[in-house]
């Protein structure tokens, strides 16, 4: 009886311990638990690429810009420096003319030599003036040339980086793609969770008005409208609505509005999340943000805090 009391509580021990070994927690990895981590610290990249993405974008829109302006200007400067060239060389023409031995006063049409002096004297300083006023164009037109290759210099910078980025982009999707196991998901995301916000009659309401009106639109990277949106180009669209500019880039739209305290907050501020300031959200009160979060979800509101908050700031339109 004795032995066998005792061989029943070991066998339970032994149970139990296997039970405990097997426990999670008892130092095994959680594949699922690691693969999430993965996943969020790729979305979290994914993110600032495509914000970095988005900034070189407008630099690169920006050059062309004014390397546009540039072209338009070169063509007229160089008609310019061609008509002053033509004219100059007119006069110096009529002026060698003129020291010719005999028959000057016939080819100026002067009826005495203080007239010839007079004349000669005027074509004198025409020329100088013409002269003048050549080099000043030449020097425009260098001018120009020298802005030109400037610019067409830093458009191919500033393509490589698109470029650069681009594969970076497409490296991360892949990484988040095995993440998945490869399945492509439905557009998914908290679209409402019933609140309504207060419609002011500003541009900071008007801005929330249209940031409200675009849940359940599905994100896409460097859209601004007006079937999807990434998160930078959302609050730009929604502002733009409202009068006022920002930059298709949440980093830049942080250093372009007045910065605020959270206490400070109200209806149309924008909330800058993560170190890096790679997300950007808008703040329509009562704790709550528009944003649209990314690839796979759909325009959200969501609570002020779901991610690292690092800044506030309000767009400036003269509001007070």
């Amino acid at each position: 009886m004795g032995l066998r009391h005792t061989l029943r509580s070991a066998a339970t021990l032994v149970a139990a311990g296997f039970i405990l070994l097997g426990a999670p927690g008892a130092g095994h990895a959680d594949p699922a638990a690691d693969r999430q981590r993965l996943l969020a610290n790729a979305w979290q990249e994914l993110e600032g690429v495509i914000e970095r993405y988005n900034a070189v974008r407008d630099d690169l829109r920006a050059t062309d810009a004014q390397l546009e302006r540039v072209n338009a200007r070169t063509g007229p400067l160089q008609a310019q420096v061609g008509a002053a060239q033509r004219a100059a060389d007119e006069i110096a023409a009529t002026l060698y003319r003129s020291g010719a031995v005999g028959g000057t006063a016939v080819l100026i049409g002067a009826d005495s030599p203080e007239t010839l002096m007079d004349q000669l004297a005027t074509l004198n300083h025409l020329e100088h003036r013409r002269t003048g006023a050549l080099k000043a164009l030449k020097l425009a037109e260098r001018d120009l040339g020298v802005q030109r290759a400037e610019l067409q210099t830093l458009r191919e910078r500033q393509r490589a980086q698109q470029q650069e980025l681009g594969t970076r982009k497409a490296t991360i999707e892949s990484q988040v793609k095995r993440l998945l196991n490869g399945r492509i998901k439905a557009p998914h995301g908290a679209l409402n969770d019933g609140y309504r916000p207060v419609f002011t009659d500003d541009p900071a309401g008007r801005a929330v008005q249209f940031a409200y009106a675009q849940l359940g639109k599905v994100y896409q990277w460097g859209a601004d409208g007006p079937n999807s949106f990434d998160c930078s180009g959302l609050t730009m669209a929604a502002w733009k609505a409202a009068g006022v500019v920002l930059p298709h880039n949440a980093a830049r739209q942080q250093k372009t509005v007045t910065p605020i305290r959270r206490a400070e907050l109200r209806p149309g501020d924008l909330v800058f999340y993560y170190k890096d300031v790679s997300h950007v959200g808008l703040y329509i009160g009562a704790g709550r943000v528009i944003e649209a979060p990314r690839t796979g979800e759909r325009i959200s509101m969501r609570l002020l805090d779901y991610a690292p908050i690092v800044g506030y700031g309000r767009p400036n339109y003269g509001g007070s």
